[in-house]
């Protein structure tokens, strides 16, 4: 009887402890993302998260390493989480147009710019300092993301196959991450590029992103 008080005892505390460790994890991604969206990549040190929450620096770095490391988890949550509005998205019944489809796709990375532009450092920039571990664990779940969004994809648009639905997705991928580079420029750049016969060069992410879209997808239609 006393043992099984004990363990009733032990249970919760344990799951509080869990929920505690999220609970900070979480509030440090928030100042991460905070601090990132006033500023840039280059200027966030450790040193400001652990301010920002009012945690020792040290505590930062027991529950991420390095900066690449908690970046790259902060990239995480907001991929997955616009993995889930796009496939909310695409999950309406019927069969779509490829304009229609490279339109959902584009529209749902509206007000997703702290998305864009770290996932255009995925590669260059957060994987570089981070574990295997830490690395695989996110690449498998893009992979599960992408398995479910490629069926999804399938379904809106039939002439797809499961091998082409997963290129479409690596070259939309390609595409967000270009174009938010070119969108992404110094205030310098951005004063000139109001000059009228400066247009051309000026980016319009969602419209610059359907347009190419709906292109990629004409080449993936059978002939």
């Amino acid at each position: 009887m006393a043992g099984a008080l004990a363990e009733k005892r032990v249970v919760p505390l344990r799951a509080r402890r869990d929920e505690d460790k999220e609970a900070r994890r979480r509030e440090l991604l928030d100042a991460a993302r905070a601090l990132f969206e006033a500023t840039s990549f280059a200027e966030v040190k450790m040193a400001d998260v652990a301010a920002r929450t009012g945690l020792a620096k040290g505590t930062v770095f027991l529950y991420f390493p390095t900066k690449e490391a908690l970046f790259l988890a902060l990239l995480d949550d907001l991929l997955i989480a616009w993995f889930a509005k796009l496939n909310g998205r695409l999950a309406e019944d019927g069969t779509w147009t490829g304009h229609q489809l490279a339109r959902t796709v584009a529209e749902s990375l509206e007000g997703e710019e702290t998305f864009t532009r770290l996932l255009a450092r995925a590669q260059t920039v957060l994987e570089q300092n981070v574990t295997v571990a830490q690395a695989q664990a996110f690449k498998e779940r893009v992979l599960v993301s992408m398995g479910t969004t490629a069926a999804l994809l399938q379904a809106r648009l039939p002439f797809l196959t499961p091998e082409s639905a997963v290129q479409l997705i690596r070259h939309v991928h390609a595409l967000m991450t270009g174009l938010r580079q070119m969108a992404d420029i110094a205030p310098v750049a951005r004063e000139v590029l109001t000059l009228p016969h400066m247009a051309p060069l000026r980016v319009d992410f969602t419209a610059e992103l359907t347009a190419a879209i709906t292109t990629l997808l004409r080449g993936l239609e059978p002939r």
